[in-house]
C-alpha cells in the first residue's frame, strides 16, 4: 500500500507525474510544466520513466517554428508517491503494463488519468485499482510528433474532454484538478458522460487511422468519394455495437465528426499511418479490433471492421518480429 507523505495544512498543489516519453507524454510535459504556476514552483510535474536517467532537458518546437530547450524534471518512486496526478500517455497496448509497473508506488487516492485511443484496456487492468484510486479519461485532440528523443513538435491545436471512467471525485478534487489543467491544456471540457465522447474518438479513429495507414495517405483524403462508402458502412457498425452497449450513437452525426476532423486536419498523418511508417505496433486492436471483439460478444456482423482490423495487423505481420 502507497500512503502519501505527510504534507503541511497550508499545501493545496497538485503535483504531477507524467508516465510516457513519447509525443503526447513530451506534449502535456510541456504544458503543464511551463504553465505559470508550474514555473512559479508551486507544483511539481515530472517525467517518468527516464532513459537515460541522468537526463536533464528537452527540445519543444512550437506551431509558429521557435524551437527552444528546456529543463526536465525526472521522477522517481517517491515522486510516484507523492503524485497527486498521474497522466498515463502511452499507447493503448502499454496502458496495463505501464499501471502494472507503478501501481504499487502510488497513494491509494491518486487521480490516474488515461490519454490512449481506442478502447477495451479497462477491462485489462491487473491488479485492479483502488476504489479510492479514481481513474479518468482525457481525451485530446491536439497534434503532437517526436521528433526523437526528448524532442517534440507540436502540430495542431485542439479542445480536450475529460471525465471519469470509474471511481470518484469530490467537488474539491474536481475543482483542483480543472484548476491545475485549464491552465496548460486550455479549452479542457469536463464531460459528465465520457463514454458518449470515447465512442464519437473511437468512431473517428476507426475510420481515419485505418484507411490512411492502409493507403499511406494523408487525413484529408478520407473524405474522398472512394472511401465514402467504406466511411458510411463503418459508422453503421460502430452505432450497432454501440448500442448494445448502452451507447445511443447517430450515423449521420460521426459521418460529420469524421468529415471535420479529417477536413481540419488535412495534411496531418494519423498516428497509426506514423506507426506503420516507422514499423511501429499499432492501436488497432484497441480500434476497429474493438469493434470486431464487441461485435462477436453481441453477434454482430462487423464485416468491414473485421476487415480493417485485420488488414492492419497483416500490415503489421510484414515488419514486427
Amino acid at each position: 500500500m502507497a500512503l502519501r507523505p505527510l504534507l503541511s495544512a497550508k499545501r493545496h498543489k497538485m503535483n504531477t507525474v507524467i508516465v510516457g516519453q513519447g509525443a503526447i507524454g513530451l506534449l502535456c510535459y510541456h504544458r503543464l510544466s511551463q504553465a505559470e504556476n508550474n514555473k512559479q514552483g508551486d507544483d511539481l510535474v515530472s517525467l517518468w520513466p527516464s532513459t537515460p536517467a541522468t537526463r536533464i532537458d528537452y527540445s519543444f518546437n512550437e506551431m509558429n517554428g521557435v524551437t527552444k530547450r528546456f529543463p526536465l524534471t525526472i521522477a522517481d518512486k517517491p515522486s510516484l508517491t507523492c503524485a497527486d496526478v498521474i497522466i498515463v500517455c502511452v499507447k493503448s497496448y502499454q496502458a496495463t503494463d505501464a499501471l502494472k509497473t507503478i501501481h504499487q508506488f502510488i497513494a491509494d487516492d491518486a487521480i490516474i488519468i488515461l490519454t490512449h485511443n481506442g478502447l477495451g484496456t479497462l477491462e485489462e487492468i491487473n491488479p485492479p485499482l483502488k476504489p479510492s484510486q479514481c481513474l479518468l479519461a482525457l481525451l485530446l485532440t491536439q497534434g503532437a510528433k517526436k521528433i526523437a528523443p526528448y524532442h517534440v513538435e507540436h502540430t495542431g491545436m485542439g479542445h480536450s474532454d475529460l471525465g471519469i471512467i470509474s471511481g470518484k471525485l469530490s467537488a474539491i478534487k474536481q475543482k483542483q484538478l480543472l484548476a491545475c489543467l485549464n491552465k496548460s491544456l486550455k479549452q479542457l471540457n469536463w464531460q459528465e458522460n465520457i463514454q458518449q465522447a470515447q465512442w464519437k474518438k473511437l468512431a473517428i479513429n476507426c475510420v481515419i487511422n485505418p484507411i490512411s495507414a492502409l493507403n499511406n495517405t494523408e487525413n484529408g483524403q478520407i473524405n474522398q468519394k472512394p472511401y465514402q462508402e467504406m466511411t458510411k458502412d463503418i459508422i453503421s457498425e460502430i452505432v450497432a455495437v454501440a448500442a448494445k452497449e448502452g451507447v445511443t450513437l447517430k450515423v449521420s452525426l460521426l459521418r460529420q465528426l469524421v468529415y471535420n476532423v479529417a477536413e481540419s486536419t488535412a495534411k496531418n498523418t494519423s498516428s497509426m499511418r506514423a506507426d506503420v511508417l516507422n514499423q511501429r505496433r499499432t492501436e488497432i486492436d484497441y480500434i476497429n479490433g474493438y469493434i470486431h471483439r464487441l461485435g462477436e460478444k453481441h453477434q454482430l456482423t462487423t464485416t468491414i471492421n473485421t476487415q480493417l482490423w485485420l488488414a492492419v495487423k497483416a500490415l503489421e505481420n510484414k515488419y514486427l518480429p
